[in-house]
């Protein structure tokens, strides 16, 4: 029995090293549920609602050592984009920090959660912010640029109702953690 035992012991504290379960762990690296180019939204407070500030495409990947991130902007066709510095730190489904800074203009600084849907495709993930050059604050979300229907390719009719299901996931999150109604239009990144 007490072979058994040390043998059980044995797995889990190798399950736990190399990562196999969670995500990552001391040597399997931080966790792959951020990789991906996101859709970022901020949306800041007018008048008692919020509505759309300033947009990112953002890439993140974990880097070569497989103990962090690395994040870059990028254009609509994926290009990376110069004059914009982009950190990204995550760990157990919250987004510790992610920050954008263009040059002198603006310098966001975003912190949420990661809400894992029952695909890839419908993560969230969704916070507040502050941007310190303008003394800005307000909400965030970023939904994954693969999503049906973001990138443009299609647009059936069960897309769109995804596409839909998607905006109400956003307002629902931003209702239950701020009080305040906001409407997501994300139709016009079909065009």
């Amino acid at each position: 029995m007490k072979k058994a035992s040390f043998f059980i012991v044995l797995g889990l504290a190798v399950l736990l090293l190399f990562g196999c379960a969670g995500g990552g762990g001391l040597l399997g690296g931080v966790s792959t549920k951020p990789e991906g180019t996101w859709y970022v939204e901020v949306l800041k407070e007018y008048e008692g609602r919020y509505d759309a500030s300033n947009y990112f495409y953002i890439d993140i990947e974990v880097n070569e050592a497989k103990d962090a991130y690395d994040a870059k902007a990028e254009d609509e066709e994926g290009n990376e984009l110069a004059g914009i510095t982009v950190t990204f730190d995550f760990s157990n489904d919250k987004v510790n920090s992610l920050k954008i800074q263009i040059g002198n203009d603006y310098d966001y600084n975003l912190t949420g959660e990661f809400y894992d849907g029952s695909s890839k495709t419908l993560d969230v993930m969704f916070g507040t912010y502050d941007e310190s050059e303008h003394n800005e604050e307000g909400v965030w979300f970023a939904v994954r640029n693969d999503f049906p229907n973001l990138a443009g390719v299609s647009t059936s009719e069960s897309e769109g109702d995804n596409l839909e299901q998607l905006e109400t996931i956003i307002e629902g999150l931003i209702k239950e953690t701020t009080g305040k109604e906001v409407e997501i239009d994300l139709s016009e990144l079909n065009k």
